[in-house]
């Protein structure tokens, strides 16, 4: 266990350089312990060729840097085999090629220290709160105007970062000499909206940062219990969270199971649509929780998601250690997803099970309904390839032509809310509710007649896509999926 001061060093193997992070935090039963955990991080960049001095040429102390937060999910620690966060932890860059400091917090996941540690937080959720003010203490002590601030997680963890920028985007960043009254900010932070004074802590608010990129993989949380329990249970400690995406967050991308069956791990995905300006991803891949976020030996699959996750971080501006990547990053689509419900809890009922739906449910409040969701082309690849099958109620098989990303993009759907529309079958006008649309097709919920049959060529007018021809390409009920064609 670390004392007061305690300096942490890691190696970039691609530079050479030593980077140096600087950890004091209060002693045990000091004023400032429970209310004021001080994190402050400095890099010094160490040239191993000049006998272990500071080599701070061409440093302008002025420069903005970039702040990365990292929390990692349930049970997990960078000891075991690592997760995708811990693998995004080590191999970012301490300087950018632009001479940049990158300054990175890791936070291990919850129910990860003694036994009893490890069944509350694992089981209920216990730990969360320390997990959210953690984070959101080390932005405060270390942010300046100007920086570039990047969140990640794994599961929790990424409930965890979500709840972070919630709070952010809700009170800003305080004085740093206020940090003492953020045991109430935080219950003010938790209060149902509704009930909360508006404006209670605008006075001591001092920074309320852009965030330039928040990268999840697989968000658990309001659930996300190992073990099936009664969500009332287990929400004692993550109601009230704010994990909506707020307009503060400039860039979002999510990686997400198809393979997951676990009830009690349903995804949380972003809902409604973006604002101007804001770039939101949500991209399904082939694999259980695990398969997506990391841990497993066989990694594969989880690997995929790596490479994906860091190359958009690297489109927005973050720098890694390249040699180090290729060398932990092996993706391999290829392999088989791993069984997220054991055969001993499929005998004993131990954990309900579901199949998890793409688009999310088809009654839904259209504001509900996820944001931007695409497959991932490696996805279809195995298709093609007869080597996977997804079973999951509404995936989209009708996309299977598209391979390469820039083209998948173009699949990206985006929601409608219900939109009232118009809809020409021959010669006869209806109206229709525009679902969600993409730059390929749209999905429309019709009720009325004539009827709309498979391959039928109609023509949609929306105040979102404007006048578009499509074809119908498959029916569920009263919703239609329509491919768009040349008019």
């Amino acid at each position: 266990m670390m004392g007061k001061g305690s300096f942490i060093w890691r190696w970039c193997r691609k530079s050479g350089n030593i980077s140096w992070l600087y950890l004091e935090v209060p002693e045990v039963g000091s004023a400032s312990c429970c209310n004021e955990l001080f994190v402050r991080c400095v890099h010094l960049t160490i040239n191993r060729n000049h006998c272990g001095a500071a080599n701070m040429n061409n440093v302008n102390k002025n420069d903005p840097k970039r702040i990365v937060i990292c929390s990692d999910g349930t049970w997990n620690t960078p000891d075991q085999k690592p997760t995708n966060v811990v693998k995004l932890v080590r191999s970012i860059l301490p300087r950018a090629y632009d001479g940049r400091h990158q300054v990175v917090f890791y936070d291990q996941g919850i129910g990860t220290g003694d036994l009893m540690d490890r069944y509350m937080g694992g089981i209920f959720g216990y730990g969360m709160e320390q997990n959210v003010l953690d984070a959101y203490r080390f932005l405060v002590h270390n942010y300046e105007e100007g920086d570039d601030v990047y969140f990640f997680g794994f599961s929790r963890g990424a409930y965890t970062v979500r709840a972070a920028v919630g709070l952010v985007h809700l009170i800003g960043l305080i004085k740093k000499d206020r940090l003492a009254e953020l045991g109430n900010i935080y219950k003010y932070y938790r209060t149902p909206p509704e009930k909360r004074e508006l404006g209670r802590y605008s006075h001591i608010m001092e920074h309320r940062p852009a965030i330039r990129m928040v990268g999840v993989f697989d968000t658990v949380g309001a659930l996300g219990a190992p073990l099936y329990l009664p969500s009332a249970i287990t929400q004692h400690w993550v109601k009230f969270y704010d994990t909506s995406l707020s307009d503060i967050v400039k860039n979002a991308y999510q990686a997400l199971a198809l393979d997951e069956r676990r009830a009690p791990f349903v995804p949380s995905l972003w809902t409604g649509v973006p604002v101007e300006g804001q770039l939101v991803e949500q991209c399904w891949f082939a694999g259980a929780h695990s398969d997506i976020g990391g841990g497993y030996a066989r990694s594969g699959l989880s690997d995929v998601t790596l490479k994906w996750m860091v190359d958009n971080a690297v489109r927005q501006g973050l720098d890694f250690d390249d040699q180090y990547l290729n060398a932990i990053c092996k993706p391999n689509p290829s392999n088989k997803p791993h069984d997220s419900l054991p055969a001993g809890s499929r005998m004993l009922g131990s954990v309900a099970a579901t199949d998890r739906r793409v688009f999310g449910e088809p009654l839904a409040d259209p504001k509900s309904r996820p944001l931007n969701v695409r497959v991932h082309e490696t996805v279809y690849q195995q298709i093609a390839h007869q080597q996977y099958k997804p079973i999951n109620p509404d995936f989209p098989f009708e996309l299977g032509g598209v391979q390469p990303a820039q083209e998948q993009r173009k699949g990206i759907r985006y929601a409608g809310n219900g939109a009232p529309s118009r809809i020409q079958i021959g010669e006869r006008e209806a109206d229709c509710e525009l679902l969600d649309f993409s730059r390929t097709g749209v999905r429309v919920a019709y009720r009325g007649e004539p009827l709309l049959d498979p391959q039928r060529v109609v023509a949609i007018r929306s105040s979102q896509t404007g006048d578009v021809t499509a074809r119908c390409v498959w029916r569920e009920g009263n919703q239609f999926g329509l491919q768009l064609v040349a008019a």
